[in-house]
Protein backbone atom coordinates (compact mmCIF):
# COMPACT_ATOMS: atom_id res chain seq x y z
CA UNK A 1 0.00 0.00 0.00
CA UNK A 2 1.32 3.42 -1.01
CA UNK A 3 0.44 6.62 0.86
CA UNK A 4 -0.27 8.98 -2.03
CA UNK A 5 -0.33 12.02 0.23
CA UNK A 6 3.38 11.48 0.83
CA UNK A 7 4.31 10.32 -2.68
CA UNK A 8 2.43 13.08 -4.49
CA UNK A 9 2.71 15.82 -1.86
CA UNK A 10 -1.06 16.02 -1.34
CA UNK A 11 -2.15 18.51 1.32
CA UNK A 12 -5.56 16.96 1.89
CA UNK A 13 -6.83 16.18 5.38
CA UNK A 14 -7.94 12.83 3.91
CA UNK A 15 -5.27 10.15 3.52
CA UNK A 16 -5.28 8.59 0.06
CA UNK A 17 -3.70 5.18 -0.39
CA UNK A 18 -3.15 2.93 -3.38
CA UNK A 19 -3.20 -0.79 -2.67
CA UNK A 20 -2.03 -3.43 -5.10
CA UNK A 21 -3.48 -6.92 -5.37
CA UNK A 22 -5.40 -7.07 -2.10
CA UNK A 23 -8.61 -5.21 -1.43
CA UNK A 24 -10.48 -7.84 0.60
CA UNK A 25 -9.61 -6.19 3.91
CA UNK A 26 -10.62 -2.69 2.75
CA UNK A 27 -14.07 -1.31 3.56
CA UNK A 28 -15.77 -1.12 0.11
CA UNK A 29 -17.21 2.29 1.05
CA UNK A 30 -13.63 3.62 1.29
CA UNK A 31 -12.65 2.49 -2.23
CA UNK A 32 -12.78 5.41 -4.65
CA UNK A 33 -11.78 3.54 -7.78
CA UNK A 34 -10.57 0.12 -8.90
CA UNK A 35 -8.21 -0.19 -11.86
CA UNK A 36 -6.93 -3.45 -13.28
CA UNK A 37 -3.44 -3.41 -14.73
CA UNK A 38 -1.39 -6.16 -16.29
CA UNK A 39 2.30 -6.66 -16.86
CA UNK A 40 3.62 -8.37 -19.94
CA UNK A 41 4.08 -12.10 -19.93
CA UNK A 42 7.26 -12.90 -21.79
CA UNK A 43 7.42 -15.86 -24.15
CA UNK A 44 10.45 -18.13 -24.37
CA UNK A 45 11.41 -16.27 -27.54
CA UNK A 46 11.28 -12.93 -25.75
CA UNK A 47 13.48 -14.25 -22.96
CA UNK A 48 16.00 -15.41 -25.57
CA UNK A 49 15.82 -12.04 -27.37
CA UNK A 50 16.74 -10.24 -24.13
CA UNK A 51 20.08 -12.04 -24.25
CA UNK A 52 20.89 -10.17 -27.49
CA UNK A 53 20.77 -6.69 -25.95
CA UNK A 54 24.54 -6.23 -25.70
CA UNK A 55 25.02 -7.52 -29.25
CA UNK A 56 22.47 -5.24 -30.94
CA UNK A 57 22.87 -2.02 -28.96
CA UNK A 58 25.03 0.48 -30.82
CA UNK A 59 24.63 -1.00 -34.29
CA UNK A 60 24.13 1.87 -36.75
CA UNK A 61 24.34 4.23 -33.77
CA UNK A 62 21.05 2.88 -32.43
CA UNK A 63 20.49 1.86 -28.80
CA UNK A 64 17.39 0.30 -27.34
CA UNK A 65 15.98 0.86 -23.89
CA UNK A 66 12.68 -0.07 -22.34
CA UNK A 67 11.00 -2.02 -19.59
CA UNK A 68 10.97 -5.07 -21.87
CA UNK A 69 14.71 -5.58 -21.19
CA UNK A 70 13.77 -6.40 -17.62
CA UNK A 71 10.50 -7.65 -16.18
CA UNK A 72 8.21 -4.98 -17.65
CA UNK A 73 8.20 -2.63 -14.66
CA UNK A 74 8.81 1.13 -14.85
CA UNK A 75 12.00 0.66 -12.89
CA UNK A 76 13.27 -1.77 -15.53
CA UNK A 77 12.78 0.90 -18.18
CA UNK A 78 14.78 3.40 -16.15
CA UNK A 79 17.49 0.83 -15.50
CA UNK A 80 17.85 0.07 -19.21
CA UNK A 81 17.91 3.80 -20.07
CA UNK A 82 20.70 4.35 -17.55
CA UNK A 83 22.63 1.47 -19.11
CA UNK A 84 22.38 3.23 -22.49
CA UNK A 85 23.59 6.54 -21.03
CA UNK A 86 26.63 4.72 -19.67
CA UNK A 87 27.50 3.75 -23.26
CA UNK A 88 27.86 7.48 -23.93
CA UNK A 89 29.95 8.04 -20.81
CA UNK A 90 27.07 9.74 -19.04
CA UNK A 91 26.16 8.71 -15.52
CA UNK A 92 23.98 9.98 -12.73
Amino acid sequence: TYNMNILQGLTSEETYCVTLNHDASIDPDRIIRKIQYAHPVFSAGAVEAKKQQARINGIQRTWFCGAYWGNGFHEDGVKSALAVTEQFGIGL
